[in-house]
């Protein structure tokens, strides 16, 4: 739960009251330049707010009637699909998101925010937020059914989902443009006349259980968890605002008290228009928007009045004390925080803004420089991580490496010592109002050129703004500067002491740190959380500690931060000193191959689509010694967070203008390198990346600590069930896929000296065999393209490599016939929750063979979903969709589970695609193109960014396809497939009957199933002890990286008019 949005400051009372009685808001919603969407905010009668949004670039293609159509009775729902890798290793632990939308349509979505969350559940129904939140999704009077919602959408390549906050409970939905009225009409009567049935209430508190369950062993929800526990009694944040079956259920029914009732009595005198914000966005007219919200929104009841505040509620915890609690994953973490006071009419001024970006800053000088260089930690953040009308909560979080933890009592609390001793360096040099205008410049900077959101995301946070800021700046409200005031920094700066902090420690040392408490704190007390069950100390911070805090002062090192270089200035567009056209058509042209020589690739394309001040540069580093053997494997991921980390001083300053850097090491493909933001200062960036690489030097010290983090990230790998199992089938698929366990050996025994030799072997020799390969897209010309090269080229050294010498990731092609499983039991003896993940391989990756995979996603979904999820309530998590790992196409079905074993669960899946083949037969034409409009709506979603084209065109090159057109041909063949090529597809390859059916079955063994890991395996099937051995007995697929040039028609030089053909780059 977080409160990052809240209550509508009384201030806007009288504008909400004054726009009611006019109708239709007078007032001009304040938009960025870039953003070419038009704005009207209505108050309708009963009180409910709505902002209506018309995008003039939404344009379904798919030749449907405007009006809704029928719900189907078995649709598709997307989920994980794409391709895979083994991601970052001990960062990914997973698969890749799917592939990035290829142009053409946009989604219609909308979203409703009412202004009740867990703040105002009853003492005696704790969690009932929450719980309504689930039963509105149940069915309404004049939509009974309790998958209509989910399955019209679906049918319509659409989406929803919710969240309950502490002040609010926010819903949202997205779907094709043309299935907008039919959706909205559906989404409405959540909040007119919802049924919450009775025969549903069981199988909804399972569900609103099983979430519970899911985060059980999380350590950020036990330490959140933690602190509504020790919370002052009787205070809201003290609720239990999760919910389980024991607040929902168990503890209700030996109380007599009606659940249902409460709920009702919750949604009757709760949910009332005047509390509610809803924001629509559609293709259609602002005038048609506003009659569908007036028709479908008047029904919803009023009268309660505006929201409830808890201004007089005050701080929830008592200043001056110490907690302690178990860490799951290995890890320390230090946590200080501070109660400030309702800030909501302050927004103007961004004071708690600017403590934030002080305090938590990166550069030289700053807190975490220090703490970093005493070896002390390796992480920091600081900021507003709670708002509410009572109360904001200012935190300043630390990761402590061993040496920190050990500083201190042994307990961190040298850290904490100089925390205090920056804040009153901050104090003492008092508020800077240079600084505070260089964060307005660029706030106004990034609000001017903004980046489209996501439809989803952009309708829920507009509709939970809505509460908290006036009309005219609801889209504004987070970047505005308008008010200098140094008097309010200051006093929040001044209530910043020892004596009104909150001190948490979460450590996996957790025994080793209370006995170095009690041995300085003497009245130090022992606990447990009775919701999560877990135990805790707490402790009133000893006077002479709080004294020793209250004199610290700032060391030598420490300083404010200065001026920020990396600032732009410039902001021109080549695109219009090129007087480049903007391109047309429903999808993006492909970037132009400037340069292919041995050792570099690159590929350029200037937009001219966006039409901003932004550039994204990718950039891959391959070589076999990457990745050859294990020690290569631990030593390159060292070596990449050893650059990080020297960067760290310089990538933030980027960061804070504007300017994202990140870094992948993605196995055996090689590094991966992206930088990302505004054009002008782009150049310095890559320039500083690459420098820093080629000259990487750094200390004994900073060697130990960054290797320790490294170290905790494999220890801490796969703590996660449903990771765990994607884990192990990616192991028994790849062909070059080390075990965590073998890198964690080699780390385990590294040494500076392994690493410098390793650097030395890349890049410090005229023979390294270190390849590059990068695409630049953005405002950039393609000769300032290669002017980047030749930088990057410089840096790092001449190579004869060709690409055709670069790995080249396979995958085991399974066997036909009786399937495979590999079990195996969780990482943390404490977790309940089992998954079983099961795999059917659908051949190879092709464009007919995708669109038929995409389909059968579609198709299988939702009623995957309703059945496993809804109706059967196995888990809270239920998943399927399309894997692509390597060349081979796949689809899984993946349940996780705090109930039931893998084996059932597996049963569960099993039956439930075994029955499938029933539906597909009896599946009617109509309801087959429904779903075949969406899948190819979904293949046209435009792009929302130009980041977001650079990376698709990006997935094309690191797959060493370059079918940069994919998307194209892949709707060309949608357009085509009948419903009877569907179901001949899904009877050989997914039906538990299909005769060439290659399963692997993956299980994760929960802690009350593990006598599942000694159990037969079944008739038939073979059981894997070792799942990396199969790429040693199993055929691989015998995949060949595509020529660049010829079989998409790759352009060799772009549109732009001052594009070189493709060439060597001479002295680079």
């Amino acid at each position: 739960r977080s409160s990052r949005h809240s209550q509508i400051h009384p201030i806007f009372s009288s504008i909400t009251s004054h726009l009611r009685r006019l109708g239709r808001a007078m007032v001009a919603v304040i938009k960025s330049p870039a953003d070419k969407k038009d704005y009207r905010y209505i108050v309708l009668d009963n009180g409910l707010r709505a902002l209506l949004i018309h995008d003039g670039e939404i344009v379904d293609t798919t030749q449907e009637d405007a009006e809704e159509a029928e719900p189907v009775s078995h649709s598709g729902s997307s989920s994980e699909s794409g391709s895979e890798s083994e991601g970052s290793d001990a960062e990914g632990e997973g698969d890749i998101e799917a592939e990035a939308p290829a142009g053409g349509v946009k989604k219609a979505a909308a979203a409703l925010s009412v202004g009740i969350g867990s703040f105002s559940d009853p003492w005696e129904l704790q969690g009932l937020s929450h719980y309504l939140e689930h039963m509105l999704f149940m069915g309404s009077e004049k939509f009974p059914d309790e998958n209509d919602f989910d399955s019209f959408l679906t049918a319509h390549g659409g989406a929803s989902n919710a969240c309950t906050e502490n002040e609010a409970t926010t819903f949202y939905f997205d779907c094709k443009p043309s299935a907008l009225q039919g959706a909205l009409q559906r989404f409405s009567q959540f909040f007119v006349a919802p049924l919450i049935k009775a025969d549903a209430l069981e199988r909804e508190v399972q569900a609103v259980d099983n979430e519970f369950t899911g985060v059980a062993q999380s350590d950020g929800c036990r330490a959140q968890q933690l602190r509504a526990h020790t919370a002052r009694p009787g205070h809201e944040l003290s609720k239990f605002g999760w919910g389980n079956r024991r607040s929902l259920a168990q503890e209700p029914a030996a109380a007599g008290v009606d659940v249902r009732g409460g709920l009702v009595r919750h949604y009757t005198q709760q949910y009332s228009a005047e509390r509610m914000n809803l924001v629509l966005l559609g293709g259609e007219t602002l005038d048609e928007l506003e009659a569908w919200v007036r028709d479908e929104f008047r029904g919803v009841p009023g009268g309660r009045g505006p929201r409830p505040s808890y201004a007089e509620a005050g701080f929830p915890f008592q200043g001056g004390r110490l907690y302690c609690l178990q860490a799951v994953r290995q890890a320390h973490h230090l946590q200080l925080t501070f109660q400030l006071p309702c800030l909501h009419a302050e927004y103007r001024k961004k004071a708690d803004d600017y403590l934030s970006h002080l305090i938590g800053h990166e550069g030289r000088g700053s807190l975490l420089s220090a703490l970093k260089s005493r070896g002390w930690a390796s992480e920091l953040s600081g900021g507003v991580t709670e708002q509410s009308t009572a109360f904001y909560l200012f935190d300043i979080v630390i990761s402590l490496t061993e040496a920190g933890l050990a500083h201190g009592s042994g307990a961190g609390l040298a850290c904490v010592e100089l925390v205090f001793a920056y804040l009153e360096l901050l104090r003492k040099s008092g508020p800077q109002k240079w600084a505070w205008e260089e964060m307005a410049n660029v706030a106004a900077m990034k609000f001017r050129f903004q980046e489209e959101d996501d439809v989803s995301n952009l309708v829920t946070n507009l509709s939970m703004d809505m509460h908290r800021y006036p009309p005219e700046h609801t889209l504004v409200g987070d970047y505005v500067h308008e008010l200098w005031d140094e008097k309010l920094i200051a006093s929040l700066l001044d209530s910043m002491t020892p004596q009104t902090v909150r001190i948490d420690i979460q450590t996996s040392k957790y025994e080793e740190v209370c006995k170095a408490l009690a041995s300085e704190i003497p009245d130090i007390k022992q606990g447990v959380e009775p919701w999560f069950d877990f135990q805790y100390v707490e402790a009133v911070i000893p006077g002479d500690l709080l004294e020793r805090w209250q004199g610290a002062r700032a060391t030598e090192d420490m300083s404010l931060p200065p001026p920020n270089h990396f600032v732009p200035t410039d902001f021109s567009l080549c695109c219009e000193e090129a007087k480049l056209p903007a391109e047309e058509g429903p999808f993006p042209a492909p970037p132009a191959l400037l340069v292919d020589e041995p050792g570099l690739r690159l590929w350029s394309k200037t937009d001219s689509t966006f039409r901003l001040p932004r550039t994204t540069a990718h950039f891959r580093l391959s070589s076999p010694a990457l990745y050859d053997t294990p020690a290569s494997a631990a030593r390159a991921h060292l070596l990449l967070k050893l650059l990080e980390d020297r960067l760290c001083e310089t990538s933030y300053l980027a960061e804070v203008a504007g300017l994202n850097c990140n870094t992948w090491f993605e196995g055996r493909a090689g590094i991966d390198i992206k930088v990302e933001g505004f054009s002008h200062r782009l150049p310095a960036l890559v320039d500083a990346v690459f420098g820093t690489l080629r000259e990487l030097d750094v200390t004994e010290e900073v060697f130990a600590r960054v290797l320790e983090g490294l170290q905790l990230k494999y220890r801490n790998m796969n703590m996660k069930p449903h990771k765990h199992a994607t884990y192990l089938r990616l192991l028994s698929l790849k062909e070059s896929m080390w075990q965590a366990s073998d890198i964690l050996k080699e780390l385990d025994a590294m040494t500076l000296a392994d690493v410098r030799a390793f650097l030395s072997s890349l890049l410090g020799d005229a023979s390294h065999t270190c390849h590059l390969e990068a695409l630049v897209h953005g405002n950039v010309p393609p000769r300032a393209t290669l002017d980047l090269a030749r930088s990057v080229r410089s840096v790092l050294g001449p190579c004869a490599t060709p690409a055709s010498a670069r790995p080249l990731e396979r995958a085991v092609e399974l066997p036909a016939g009786g399937p495979l499983l590999h079990r195996a039991g969780v990482r943390n003896g404490e977790e309940e929750n089992s998954v079983a993940e099961v795999y059917r391989q659908a051949g190879r990756d092709g464009v007919r063979a995708r669109a038929l995979v995409d389909l059968v996603e579609q198709l299988v979904g939702e009623p995957c979903y309703d059945t496993l999820r809804t109706k059967e309530q196995l888990g809270y998590s239920v998943h399927s969709g399309m894997r692509l790992t390597h060349g081979l196409l796949g689809f899984a079905v993946v349940v996780v589970s705090g109930v039931h074993g893998p084996a059932y669960l597996e049963s569960r899946i099993l039956e439930f695609l075994a029955g499938f083949v029933s539906t597909l037969r009896g599946m009617h034409e109509e309801e087959f193109e429904n779903h075949r409009a969406a899948v190819i709506s979904a293949k046209m979603l435009k792009h929302r960014s130009m980041v977001e084209e650079a990376d698709g065109m990006w997935e094309a090159v690191t797959s060493q396809k370059y079918d940069f057109d994919a998307r194209a041909r892949e709707v060309e063949v949608l357009q085509q497939l009948t419903l009877p090529e569907v179901k001949a597809f899904y009877e050989e390859c997914i039906a538990p009957s299909a005769s060439t059916l290659r399963q692997l079955s993956v299980h994760v063994v929960g802690k009350a199933h593990q006598a599942e890991l000694s159990a037969d395996a079944g008739e038939g099937v073979t059981l894997l002890s070792d799942p990396s051995s199969l790429h040693q007995r199993l055929p691989l697929a015998d995949l060949e990286a595509t020529d660049p040039g010829a079989p998409m028609g790759v352009p060799a030089a772009g549109p732009q008019s001052d594009a070189p053909a493709a060439k060597r780059l001479k002295g680079a």
